[in-house]
């Protein structure tokens, strides 16, 4: 079991805070409450499941100063220049086969 999973285990497990909010100070910090599984994460994006949906934050020398897996929350650094909103149903589309396109 990798360092993701672990976390996102425990986030699931411990995570009871009803409330979903976002603090960003001056675009080089960003917290987010709510926070219920870390999908994914590198230098140049983030994408969290928050209780109210998925969460995309996009930026430069981006990186996770602290987790708290008890309270679900995270503090990200960085110059944050997006951050977006989508629900899971919107992201997952089937592709469309060669003849699906083709008999439209």
């Amino acid at each position: 079991m990798n360092q993701n999973e672990i976390l996102n285990k425990n986030l699931n497990q411990l995570n009871n805070n009803k409330s979903h909010q976002m603090l960003v100070r001056d675009r080089k910090s960003l917290e987010i409450t709510g926070v219920k599984k870390i999908e994914s994460l590198n230098s140049e994006e983030f994408v969290l499941e928050t209780i109210l949906g998925y969460m995309t934050i996009g930026g430069q020398d981006l990186e996770m100063i602290n987790l708290s897996i008890d309270k679900g929350e995270i503090l990200i650094s960085g110059y944050v220049t997006k951050v977006e909103y989508y629900d899971h149903q919107d992201s997952i589309e089937a592709p469309k086969g060669f003849f699906s396109k083709l008999f439209k």
